[in-house]
């Protein structure tokens, strides 16, 4: 990822309950510029490029918007990469993007089960970390929707002390 700084909201989310080393997060509604890379080459810094472009100002308005922490990488959905937008907008006043493929997602009210984890991220690092967690919620017999996010809080260029996170929907 390109030299970035990342805001954190901290009121995106509350948390629960802590099981052993997962937190269950109540998460508010939220909308999302969504891009899926579909070239398979370089896709998280390709992907990355395209949405902090959108926020930089490559949209009809040639408006700046705000980068919030955490990117959100969907490891079920072709690592579809997802930005939160700011809470002043919404779906009517956010600038459209200048490229056709950003798009936007509303989420709604959910429950989330999540374990954190430091260092850079890795697709073994990651398999490592849902199958702790999937261990952890069958344990407790908390159902989820096998669909995992990669939760990325840092900068590429923060060495010490990253902050990542695997997460999934949960039925609490």
């Amino acid at each position: 990822f390109p030299l970035l700084s990342c805001g954190q909201d901290s009121n995106t989310y509350e948390v629960v309950q802590v099981i052993e080393k997962i937190e269950i997060r109540a998460y508010n509604p939220a909308l999302f510029a969504s891009y899926i890379n579909n070239e398979q080459v370089d896709t998280q810094n390709s992907s990355f490029r395209v949405l902090a472009d959108y926020i930089f100002g490559s949209n009809a308005r040639a408006e700046e918007i705000a980068m919030t922490s955490p990117v959100v990488i969907r490891l079920f959905n072709d690592n579809e990469m997802l930005f939160r937008m700011p809470e002043k907008y919404n779906a009517e006043n956010l600038p459209k993007p200048n490229n056709e493929k950003v798009k936007f997602i509303e989420t709604n009210y959910v429950q989330k089960a999540v374990i954190k984890y430091s260092g850079y991220s890795n697709a073994e690092r990651e398999a490592k970390k849902i199958e702790e967690l999937k261990i952890i919620l069958e344990k407790y017999n908390i159902q989820h929707n096998n669909k995992f996010e990669l939760f990325v809080y840092d900068p590429p260029y923060k060495f010490f002390n990253r902050r990542n996170e695997i997460s999934v929907n949960i039925d609490y």
